[in-house]
C-alpha cells in the first residue's frame, strides 16, 4: 500500500510539474502579453521613403520587416544595416537608432521579429528561431538588389542574441559587423536567473521540465542556444559590444563574457554608465553615437 502511495504521489507531482511548466511558465516565456507598440503599430511612414515587406520564413511565418533607403530614388544600397529588437517588443522601439545608421550611409531594414509587431506567429522565437527566419529576409536583399551588398547587424538585447547567433551560423559571408547592445550569453542561463528573479522560485525542478517541453514542442533547446560559445566559429566578423552597467535584466556580466569569449578578429567593448537594460543610447545619446562611429571608422565601413 505505502509503496501505491508513494506512486500515486510521484505521478501527481509529475503532472503538476507539466500543467505548471506548460500553462505559466513556457507560457510567460514563449507566449507573453503583447505590449502596446505592437498591439497599437504606426501606421505612418516615419522616415522618407520608408516602405513595409512581408516575406515567409522557411517554417511559413509571415515576417514584417520596415525598409528605409538612404535616398528614396530606389537606387542599389552600397551598405545595409538589419536592426534587430528586444524581446517581445517590435521595429518600432528601433527608431532612435535609425538616424544614426543613415548618417553613416546605410539603408535600413527593421523586422518585427515571429509574434511580435505585424509579424505572424504563435509564439516567440528566442533569439534562435528569429536567426533562422531572418534568412528570408537576406533572401529578399539577394532578390531584389543581388548578392554581395555589405550587411551589417545591430540587435538589442534577444536581438542583439540573434544577430550574433546569425552571423556565426556561417550562411552569409556579407556579414560586415555586429553591434551587440545588452545581449545575452547563454539563454539557459538567462531564464534560470529571471526564474529566480520573476518567480521567488528554485529553477529546478520546473525550468528543467519546462526546457523539456520547450525543446520537444516549439524546437528550441534553451540549453544550445548560446552565442558565447558560437562567437569561437566567427572570430574575423568585427563586433562591438555594449552593455548598460545597471543593467538588471540581462547582468553587464553575459556582454562581458561575450567579448572574452571573441578571441579572434577586432572587438570593441563600452560599459555604459548608469544606464538600464537597453537604455544606453537614451541615458547618453552623444557618447553612445561617438562609440559607435568610432568603431565603424575602425573597421573602415
Amino acid at each position: 500500500m505505502d509503496f501505491l502511495v508513494l506512486i500515486l504521489f510521484i505521478t501527481v507531482f509529475i503532472i503538476v510539474l507539466l500543467f505548471l511548466g506548460e500553462k505559466i511558465l513556457i507560457s510567460s516565456i514563449l507566449r507573453p502579453k503583447k505590449t502596446e507598440n505592437q498591439l497599437f503599430p504606426s501606421v505612418k511612414e516615419k522616415f522618407p521613403g520608408e516602405e513595409r515587406f512581408t516575406v515567409n520564413s522557411a517554417s511559413d511565418i509571415p515576417i514584417s520587416f520596415r525598409y528605409i533607403p538612404l535616398n528614396d530614388e530606389g537606387n542599389k544600397p552600397q551598405k545595409i544595416v538589419i536592426l534587430f529588437h528586444e524581446y517581445n517588443s517590435s521595429s518600432e522601439s528601433m527608431d532612435n537608432y535609425i538616424p544614426m545608421f543613415r548618417e553613416r550611409g546605410f539603408s535600413v531594414i527593421v523586422p518585427d521579429a515571429r509574434f511580435c509587431g505585424k509579424s505572424g506567429g504563435e509564439y516567440l522565437g528566442l533569439s534562435y528561431l528569429d536567426a533562422e527566419d531572418s534568412s528570408a529576409i537576406f533572401k529578399w536583399i539577394n532578390d531584389c538588389f543581388g548578392y554581395g551588398i555589405p550587411i551589417g547587424l545591430f540587435g538589442e538585447s534577444f536581438g542583439a542574441a540573434q544577430a550574433i547567433i546569425l552571423a556565426c551560423s556561417g550562411r552569409y559571408d556579407n556579414i560586415s559587423f555586429v553591434v551587440s547592445d545588452s545581449s545575452y550569453s547563454d539563454l539557459y542561463s538567462l531564464i534560470k536567473e529571471r526564474v529566480r528573479a520573476d518567480y521567488r522560485i528554485k529553477p529546478f525542478p520546473l525550468l528543467f521540465v519546462a526546457r523539456l517541453i520547450i525543446k520537444k514542442k516549439y524546437g528550441i533547446d534553451m540549453k544550445k542556444v548560446s552565442p558565447k560559445k558560437l562567437l569561437k566559429t566567427c572570430g574575423a566578423i568585427p563586433m562591438f559590444f555594449i552593455h548598460g552597467d545597471s543593467d538588471t535584466f540581462v547582468l553587464p556580466q553575459m556582454s562581458i563574457d561575450l567579448y572574452n569569449a571573441k578571441e579572434t578578429g577586432y572587438k570593441k567593448f563600452y560599459l555604459a554608465e548608469n544606464a538600464s537594460h537597453c537604455e544606453a543610447f537614451n541615458s547618453d545619446p552623444q557618447t553612445y553615437r561617438n562609440k559607435l562611429f568610432e568603431f565603424f571608422d575602425k573597421i573602415k565601413i
